[in-house]
Order: C-alpha cells, then sequence, then structure tokens
C-alpha cells in the first residue's frame, strides 16, 4: 500500500498538522457513499467504515482544536463500532513515523512520550472515560512498572477504541476541568458538556496547560459530547 493511501490509528493528537490533513482527504474521499470510496478501502478495513466514520470525526476533531477549517462530521451508526484488529500499518511502526516527523521540525500536538509514564499521562483521562476501574488499574500497573512500554501502546489505543458513556465523559471532564478552572467563570455542573470542554481546550492553550495540551482526551472526547 502507498503511503499516501496509508490510514493511521494512533491518536491523531500525534499528528503533525499536514499529516492531519492528509489524513482527513483520504478518510473523507474513503467515506464517500458516492464514487468508488468504498471499493478503494484497505481490506483490513472493510467491513469495518463505522469505524472508519469515527476515525474520520477524531481527525476533524483534533484540527478544530487546532483551529483549521473542516468539513462537518459524518452521523455515526447507533451501532457499536467495531475496529479492524490491526491496521495496515503496525503501531510501532506509526509511532516510529510520528517520531521520525517530530525530529524533522513536524512536531504533534502532544509530544511523543518518551516512557510509560509520559504515555500514560497522554492517555489517562481517555481511559478514565471509558472504565473508571480500568484506569485505577492501569494506573497501579504502571506505578509498578508492570507494563512493557510496547504493549502499553498497543493497551492504550485499543482502549480509545471503546465508545464510552456520558457519563464516564463528564466524569473525565470533570477531571480535565480541574487544571483549568482558576481561569473561568464556567460552572461545570451547570453547563453543557460540549461547552465546558470547549471551555477547557480554550482555556488550555490560552495558558499553555501542558498536561492538557498532552492529553489525547483534549480532542478526541470532543466526538461524544
Amino acid at each position: 500500500m502507498s503511503r499516501a493511501t496509508e490510514i493511521f490509528d494512533l491518536d491523531p493528537g500525534f499528528l503533525d498538522d499536514d499529516w492531519l490533513s492528509a489524513q482527513m482527504r483520504l478518510l473523507m474521499g474513503l467515506s464517500s457513499t458516492g464514487g468508488d470510496g468504498r471499493q478503494r478501502l484497505p481490506e483490513c478495513w472493510q467491513g469495518h467504515e463505522d469505524a472508519l466514520v469515527l476515525r474520520l470525526n477524531q481527525l476533524i476533531m483534533e484540527m478544530r482544536l487546532r483551529g483549521q477549517a473542516t468539513p462537518e462530521p459524518l452521523a455515526l451508526t447507533a451501532e457499536s463500532v467495531i475496529w479492524p484488529t490491526q491496521g495496515a500499518t503496525p503501531l510501532e511502526e506509526q509511532v516510529a513515523r510520528v517520531g521520525e516527523r517530530a525530529r524533522n521540525g513536524r512536531p504533534g500536538r502532544i509530544r511523543l512520550p518518551r516512557n510509560d509514564h509520559e504515555l500514560w499521562a497522554s492517555y489517562k483521562y481517555t481511559v478514565l472515560a471509558r472504565n473508571h476501574q480500568a484506569y485505577l488499574r492501569f494506573g497501579q500497573r504502571i506505578a509498578a512498572r508492570a507494563i512493557p512500554y510496547d504493549r502499553l501502546w498497543q493497551e492504550m489505543v485499543n482502549v480509545s477504541h471503546v465508545a464510552p458513556t456520558p457519563g464516564a465523559v463528564r466524569n473525565a471532564v470533570q477531571h480535565m476541568w480541574g487544571y483549568v478552572s482558576n481561569f473561568s467563570s464556567v460552572n461545570p455542573q451547570i453547563d453543557s458538556l460540549r461547552e465546558l470542554l470547549s471551555e477547557i481546550q480554550r482555556l488550555a492553550a490560552a495558558h499553555n496547560v501542558s498536561y492538557l495540551l498532552n492529553s489525547t482526551a483534549l480532542g478526541e472526547l470532543m466526538v461524544w459530547v
């Protein structure tokens, strides 16, 4: 497969602006109901068109977070989204490619983690938005260095493929709110979750809140609110 038609499932926050835009254009073409977009789907994604739409919407939300112009997100199915077990490009290669581009002056929003603790810091609120008990267990295992770094990458990506519940998303967003609450008069109990997450995004950028700016949840949770 040519690099122009590769579909990555690493969180869009790790991609640089050019790569992010290229992925969005690719997926818009592949998700089109007209033309031959469906026929051009890589074999590993055939039968997983709903996951492709979700991936596209994640890219769109990350682009909006960075202030880039985007099309409107596509409607998601009400059914459970089933992801391919593995894309055409292995995860370790995706991570290596991101690292190479960052070293060449094209970093993403999220700096590439150097160790398991930085990786966990990037994904922890994405995990919390899916399963509180898993969040606690991962934290304990990482503190004990009980998960190899490469395996932790795959675990985090797998978790991010799970659709969160509204209550769990609210819990994660309110945890994130704690990093910026001193800068805002918004009431997190009253305002809508989308408005609250938008305020978190705005304040994280305005006040350079590094912990949130390096969080996958800052972008990807907008798909779910």
